[in-house]
């Protein structure tokens, strides 16, 4: 089969948006990527999670291609919770490597401000089980609070350990020109922020916020000349949280890396370019564990040392459009390796994005090279 290039991205500042709709994201991106490529792509696919909830809109990838004029390009919606971005993404290499089209545009797009945030959290708990635990209201924060706790027993992590987190990605957003929130914050200020489900408080959690971002897809023939390569991706579900017997760990994030780890030889990911899902700051903390950067309970002695971790400041910082966050994790990634990005540049060969769904319930990997 033949490879799959990412030959170009772009991004909407993640933010509340008021005056823009769902579709008035979507074409701020196409035109972008337009004007970069001076080409329209062959195939449209569409990450969006909360669509139908928020915006009351099925079928969002026919309305895109409505609304830009694109009636000769086939689409497609793509939803897997909060690895919605990176599942298209995997979806559109896959058409690449097919042959079925040469240059295949792939939007994440979420739009979650136009109704209080108490239905927007409403909206994002049905990432988890309907029947099992929405309906019983348990939430994702309520999950994040309870591995929180146990990690801090397990490994007598204390409340300022935690909170090496958010002040790194928080720093990391102060140079990133797309993120939500652009301010530095102390750990002091983390504990004392209003707490969501006791031990989270409201500086551990990403904020609500709309946008969009799209990376452009191509085979080699139709490559730019700084395209990077998508090497391979991989995939896991896990069992709830609640059979679990450790729920310290995330075993779907460990099983795609197991079957992903191997192609990246003797590079050690302490010195790859990393972007790993931090919805809460728990989980970040959680995935580099998974991950093998670190052994189990040592995450917050590495985290300042990891220059090219979350660049753009994460979940957390960046904001988490749902749909469209893993796309935003790869569009980051790209500009931080071809033309430098939040004050930084990335010289290495590799790039691994890390997303995953609820307390891991889904997780997908995406590892990317220099050509």
């Amino acid at each position: 089969m033949s490879k799959a290039f990412i030959s170009a991205v772009c991004m909407t500042k993640i933010g509340r948006h008021f005056k823009l709709g769902i579709k008035n994201l979507i074409h701020e991106v196409t035109a972008c990527i337009e004007e970069k490529t001076g080409s329209r792509p062959d195939y449209l696919i569409v990450a969006s999670t909360l669509s139908a909830l928020q915006t009351h809109q099925l079928d969002i990838a026919s309305i895109a291609t409505q609304y830009l004029g694109w009636s000769d390009v086939p689409s497609i919606r793509v939803e897997t919770g909060e690895t919605s971005g990176i599942a298209a993404l995997e979806l559109a290499q896959h058409i690449v490597r097919s042959g079925a089209a040469s240059k295949v545009l792939v939007i994440g797009v979420e739009k979650m401000t136009e109704y209080p945030s108490s239905k927007v959290n409403a909206d994002y708990a049905k990432i988890l089980d309907y029947d099992t635990e929405y309906v019983r209201n348990i939430t994702p924060p309520n999950y994040a609070a309870l591995v929180m706790k146990e990690y801090m027993r397990k490994y007598g992590a204390t409340r300022d350990d935690i909170a090496e987190w958010p002040v790194k990605m928080h720093a990391n957003a102060v140079n990133n020109p797309y993120a939500q929130l652009r301010f530095p914050v102390s750990k002091e200020a983390v504990s004392k922020a209003m707490v969501i489900s006791e031990p989270i408080t409201l500086l551990d959690a990403f904020p609500i916020g709309d946008g969009a971002a799209g990376v452009l897809v191509t085979n080699e023939s139709a490559r730019s000349k700084d395209a990077l390569e998508i090497v391979a991706t991989a995939s896991a579900t896990a069992p709830p949280l609640y059979l679990r017997e450790d729920v310290t760990e995330l075993p779907a994030t460990k099983t795609a890396w197991v079957s992903l780890r191997r192609k990246l030889s003797t590079h050690k990911l302490s010195e790859v370019a990393l972007q790993v899902h931090d919805s809460y700051s728990i989980y970040g903390i959680l995935a580099l564990e998974a991950l093998e950067v670190c052994e189990g309970g040592k995450a917050c002695q590495v985290i300042s040392n990891l220059e090219y971790l979350n660049v753009g400041g994460g979940l957390k910082a960046r904001g988490h459009p749902i749909g469209a966050t893993g796309l935003y994790q790869v569009a980051e990634t790209y500009e931080l390796m071809v033309e430098g990005f939040a004050g930084k540049q990335y010289g290495g060969e590799y790039a691994l994005i890390h997303s995953m769904s609820g307390p891991d319930y889904n997780a997908r990997l995406t590892l990317l090279r220099r050509w």
